[in-house]
C-alpha cells in the first residue's frame, strides 16, 4: 500500500497533515465544531479560545483526505489476518517460525509469522538481486556521509543492504494472542512516527532516499485499535512510512514492492 495522489505530491511538512492530527485528537462533538468552523470561517480554534486562519487548499484537501481515510481504513481492517492464517501460509511456503516467549507459561505464546515471512521473502529476493541483506538487526542503522551523520533512534526489523547506509529498511507489528489490543499499539505507532520523521529530516540535509517500509498485522489485536490503524495511514499518506503492508499484502505485494525498490 502506497500514498496516492493527491496525497503523495504534497510535502511531508505541508499543514493539512497537523490539521489532520488535531481533528482525530478531538471526539464527537468538538469534531462537528471543529469542520464547521474551517467550512464556514477558514479557521480552527484550540481548547483555550485561540484561533489560526487555514487556507482555503488546504481545508479541501481536509475534507478530500478525511473521506479517503475512511474508505482506506475500511480497505486495510479487510487484508488483516488470524494467527492461523500468518501460520497457514508459512507451512504452505515451508517458511520456519519463531515464537515470542514470555516469563508467565499461563500466558499465549505468540508466533513470529509475519517476522518470518518478511524476512524470508526479502532474503530471497535479495539473493536472485545479488544483494545483502541484515533481516535480524542487532544494532542501530547508521547513515553518514559529506552532509552528515545519523542513526536510528532504536533497532529495526531489517535493512538492505546492511546497517551502514541502508536504501531499504523496515518494521514490524504483529500482534496475536488471546488478548485485546492495547497501548502497545499507540507505541507501534509512536515508534513508526520518530522513525520517519528523523529519516526525512535526515534526507532533507543529506540527499539521501532511504524506503521505510512497515508491516503490521493481527486481525483481532488492530480490529480494537482502529484509530492506531488509522493513524498508520496517516504516516503514509504523510510520507513518512513509503509503502505500508497489511495483513495478507505481505504474501502478495512485499515481494514485487521490493523488487521494485532494488530495480
Amino acid at each position: 500500500m502506497e500514498a496516492g495522489t493527491p496525497w503523495r505530491d504534497l510535502p511531508w511538512r505541508h499543514e493539512l497533515w497537523d490539521l489532520v492530527r488535531y481533528y482525530y485528537s478531538l471526539r464527537g462533538k468538538q469534531r462537528d465544531e471543529l469542520r464547521s468552523q474551517l467550512i464556514d470561517y477558514g479557521r480552527m480554534s484550540t481548547a483555550d479560545n485561540k484561533e489560526f486562519m487555514i487556507g482555503q487548499t488546504t481545508i479541501s484537501l481536509f475534507e478530500e483526505y478525511i473521506h479517503a481515510r475512511e474508505n482506506e481504513l475500511e480497505n486495510a481492517l479487510s487484508k488483516l489476518r488470524s494467527e492461523k492464517n500468518a501460520l497457514d501460509f508459512c507451512k504452505k511456503m515451508k517458511i520456519d517460525v519463531g515464537t515470542t516467549r514470555t516469563k508467565n507459561v499461563d500466558h499465549h505464546q505468540s508466533s513470529k509469522a509475519l517476522v518470518a515471512t518478511v524476512s524470508h521473502i526479502a532474503s530471497e529476493v535479495c539473493k536472485s538481486l545479488k544483494f545483502s541483506i541484515d533481516a535480524n538487526p542487532q544494532q542501530r542503522c547508521v547513515w553518514c556521509n559529506e552532509r552528515g551523520l545519523h542513526v536510528t533512534a532504536r533497532n529495526l526489523d531489517g535493512a538492505i543492504p546492511g546497517l551502514a547506509n541502508p536504501t531499504v529498511i523496515w518494521e514490524i507489528k504483529e500482534y496475536w494472542g488471546m488478548t485485546l489490543g492495547g497501548s502497545k499499539m499507540s507505541d507501534a505507532v509512536y515508534e513508526c512516527n520518530l522513525v520517519g520523521r528523523e529519516l526525512r529530516e535526515f534526507e532533507e540535509r543529506s540527499g539521501l532516499n532511504v524506503k521505510h517500509v512497515v508491516f503490521v498485522d493481527g486481525q483481532d489485536q488492530w480490529a480494537v485499535r482502529k484509530s492506531d490503524l488509522a493513524r498508520f495511514l496517516d504516516l503514509m499518506n504523510q510520507g513518512l512510512i513509503d509503502y505500508l503492508f497489511v495483513g495478507v499484502e505481505v504474501e502478495t505485494d512485499w515481494e514485487p514492492a521490493l523488487k521494485k525498490m532494488l530495480k
